[in-house]
Parts: C-alpha cells; sequence; structure tokens
C-alpha cells in the first residue's frame, strides 16, 4: 500500500487516501470476491488512528523514533545529492498554496538538487481538505503561542 502522509508531524498528520494505491491500483477499487469495497471509510479511519499513533508505540517500546527520522532523513538526502526530482511528503514554507501563507506542512513535493523545487497541488477529497486546514490551523496556534 502507498499512502502519502501529509499535514504537520504530530497529531493532525494524516494518509491521503483518496490517491492510495496497491501496486498502481487505487485502494478505493480493491474489492474481494463477492465484490465488497475492501477499505471503507470506517477502516481507513481507524487505519489513519493507528499510523498517527504509531510513534507513541514506538516510544514507549524503545523511547525513541530515530530509525524511522533517520530513513526519513536519509531519502531526503539521497533525493537531493542525486537530483532525483523526485515526488516527496515534505515541509517547505508554503505561500499561496490551497490559501496558506507562512506555515510549513508537509505535502506532495518535487525533491531535487535544489530541494524542493516545486510544491504539488495534488488532489484532495473533501474531508482531506479539512484535515489539512485543521493541520494548518494546529501549527498556527503553535506560531502564536511561542512569538
Amino acid at each position: 500500500m502507498h499512502a502519502l502522509i501529509v499535514g504537520e508531524h504530530g497529531d493532525t498528520e494524516f494518509p491521503l487516501w483518496s490517491t492510495a494505491t496497491i501496486g498502481q491500483t487505487p485502494l478505493s477499487e480493491w474489492r474481494d470476491d463477492a465484490g465488497t469495497l475492501l477499505f471503507p471509510r470506517e477502516r481507513l479511519e481507524t487505519l489513519t488512528h493507528d499510523v498517527v499513533n504509531a510513534a507513541y508505540k514506538v516510544i514507549a517500546g524503545k523511547g525513541a523514533t530515530n530509525y524511522a527520522i533517520g530513513l526519513s532523513g536519509a531519502r531526503i538526502v539521497e533525493a537531493v545529492l542525486q537530483d532525483e526530482r523526485c515526488i516527496l511528503p515534505v515541509s517547505s514554507m508554503l505561500h499561496g498554496y490551497r490559501g496558506f501563507d507562512g506555515v510549513a506542512l508537509s505535502v506532495p513535493s518535487i525533491v531535487g538538487a535544489d530541494g524542493v523545487r516545486r510544491v504539488l497541488d495534488t488532489h484532495l477529497d473533501d474531508r482531506e481538505e479539512e484535515l489539512l486546514q485543521r493541520s494548518a490551523g494546529t501549527l498556527r496556534a503553535s506560531i502564536q503561542l511561542f512569538s
């Protein structure tokens, strides 16, 4: 399964289920032999909860999430050093993206030798748009606390 995780790095991050795939097949098309949808909204909500809270389980078990952070950092460095121009969900300061200005959120971006070359205006369903707005609001509230 491949789904990009977007938003702030924390409790308001979320997967983009509307664009998620297994192989080349959209998640929304996966059905069992009887034609029953394998990933209904309720199951996706459970998976979202598990993804968002995975860090807490790791921290409870070993005290830190350093390996995951190291893997993510290494992947970004690889994309920059090799000028891959690949799509990664990375944070950069957003200006005019979906109405955001002066907030850094992880969103699908083309990453190459110059860092973020371009932020992509990826399709979001209505729920995902709402979640992204909430995530940005969380960051704005944090900024106001410390300014």
